[in-house]
């Protein structure tokens, strides 16, 4: 099965947004030992996307096999769900974060990419659509922290 047009838009913004990401990253000097985003550094950002890329696959493999219901991320949590990622990947190198975010990205693309288009409107078990879903733990979120990285960059 093709991706439909709405499908395939998303994709291409992920990719889009994905590329933009690694780029920035690549572009800034001793990313694991300088603070971007409040104390995280290049490598808690990293670790940050792949969590989130991970939270967004599974959300759209929930919907994909008709168990979307079960999906209850609750979003009063995400300072506890990141606080609580950022410690536990203190201990991952940089290479081993990047290797797991380019592993969370590559399954979220695929989720993504076996979507039926009518499942983008389906509601989860939170109360949002796949579609909200896939953007703000997708393109959304690869675009915010693009730009606090090249921010941080910046001379």
């Amino acid at each position: 099965m093709s991706a439909g047009p709405r499908v395939r838009r998303l994709l291409e913004e992920l990719d889009r947004e994905r590329v933009a990401f690694v780029a920035a990253l690549d572009g800034l000097p001793d990313p694991a030992g300088r603070a971007i985003v409040e104390q995280w550094d290049g490598r808690d950002l990293v670790i940050h996307v792949a969590f989130w890329s991970e939270h967004g696959a599974k959300a759209v493999e929930l919907a994909t096999a008709g168990r979307g219901d079960e999906f209850d991320y609750d979003s009063t949590q995400t300072d506890a769900m990141n606080a609580a990622t950022a410690a536990a990947g203190h201990t991952t190198s940089p290479a081993d974060a990047r290797a797991n975010e380019d592993a969370a990205y590559q399954r979220f693309r695929r989720a993504m990419a076996g979507l039926a288009e009518e499942l983008l409107d389906l509601r989860l078990g939170n109360g949002d659509t796949v579609e909200a879903v896939i953007r703000y733990d997708g393109p959304d979120h690869y675009a915010e922290h693009a730009e606090h990285i090249r921010a941080a960059s910046a001379p």
